[in-house]
């Protein structure tokens, strides 16, 4: 029988990066517990040193486009990849990297067939632009996986993910807390679920407030910088009357929005509020400042390397849905009504 790392964990009670420091004698594994190991292995007829790739040593992490319009080179994706880099790095193992185009590959499915039957110490799936059929193809793999960026709170996946829910909450607290009462929501023309639970979050604080967020309430952008720009500039065009301030699905819509607004006369924050989400770099570079909901990139890809090594190993000991806080940042983008009304 041929003995995996993963093996060799169970058996003495480690994770499969453990095993592997301690066979190919990398630091961060005590003397005891690196003799246990090397004890198990030699029992097992495991030969140190000269385990195969597919043997555990590397995690695959496949990075899964519907259309492209939201998984993009964004300072926010490379953010989050860099940060799994670094804790697999730090657990002693490879991270490999597969993309995956659903739109325009035309051998997809044969790339999935390659990944399911693939032996490694775990796979991590993108899955932000994800639904559920497209994540029906995914299932059934070889090596243990974990979702990122998608909670499938219905679906039989371990997932990682911010907490969307707070994050619309919060927007829609600091929005009524400046005194606004008339908010309203940028949401993406093309759904997904991360944007499905923010607006639901907005909607559950303003609703504690006695106000309601009507479909009339919400305006569908495109989930790109210039598409924004050119929806919005469509919607004002149109006569659309502005409310007194916009909780966005996200900084790329909301900036592109706010060039917009801006571009026909409108003050921000003066005439109308705005806060985002995802709290990066272009915040801080559009006038004014964007205030925003920060989310922890760097907790995000520690946590779905750590939950990947945690699993349990019982097939019916249940599916984790780990969730990882947000925090509001409020920056230039945001005015008390009160303010308005003496300006």
């Amino acid at each position: 029988m041929k003995y995996t790392l993963r093996d060799i964990a169970k058996r003495a009670n480690v994770s499969p990066a453990t095993v592997s420091n301690a066979l190919n004698g990398r630091s961060g594994v005590s003397k005891a517990v690196q003799e246990n190991i090397l004890a198990i292995a030699r029992e097992m007829g495991y030969q140190p040193g000269r385990e195969s790739p597919r043997a555990g040593r590397h995690v695959r992490m496949i990075v899964f486009r519907s259309h492209g319009m939201v998984v993009m080179d964004t300072p926010f994706f490379s953010e989050l990849i860099e940060s799994i880099q670094l804790e697999c790095h730090r657990m002693g193992l490879e991270l490999l990297i597969s993309h995956v185009k659903a739109s325009t590959d035309a051998d997809y499915l044969n790339q999935v067939s390659t990944f399911r039957n693939e032996e490694c110490a775990g796979i991590i799936l993108l899955g932000t632009e994800m639904n559920e059929k497209e994540l029906r193809q995914f299932m059934g793999f070889r090596s243990p996986m974990v979702v990122l960026d998608n909670r499938f709170a219905l679906q039989d996946v371990h997932s990682v993910v911010m907490n969307n829910r707070q994050a619309g909450y919060l927007a829609g607290e600091a929005l009524y807390q400046a005194g606004h009462r008339d908010i309203q929501h940028i949401a993406s023309s093309i759904s997904f679920n991360n944007m499905t639970e923010r607006l639901e979050g907005l909607r559950l604080s303003l609703a504690q407030h006695g106000l309601t967020l009507e479909d009339k309430d919400i305006w569908p952008v495109r989930p790109t910088m210039n598409g924004a720009y050119e929806d919005m500039k469509a919607f004002l065009q149109a006569g659309r009357r502005l409310p007194e301030a916009f909780f966005a699905g996200n900084d790329i819509m909301g900036i592109g929005c706010m060039r917009a607004i801006q571009e026909a006369g409108w003050r921000v924050p003066e005439d109308v509020s705005i806060i985002g989400m995802d709290d990066t770099a272009i915040c801080l570079a559009c006038t004014p400042q964007l205030s925003t909901v920060h989310v922890f990139r760097r907790g995000l890809g520690q946590t779905v390397v750590r939950t990947l090594f945690s699993l349990p190993d019982e097939k019916n000991a249940g599916f984790i849905k780990t969730e990882v806080g947000v925090e509001l940042v409020m920056r230039d983008s945001v005015t008390t009504k009160q303010r308005r009304e003496q300006e």
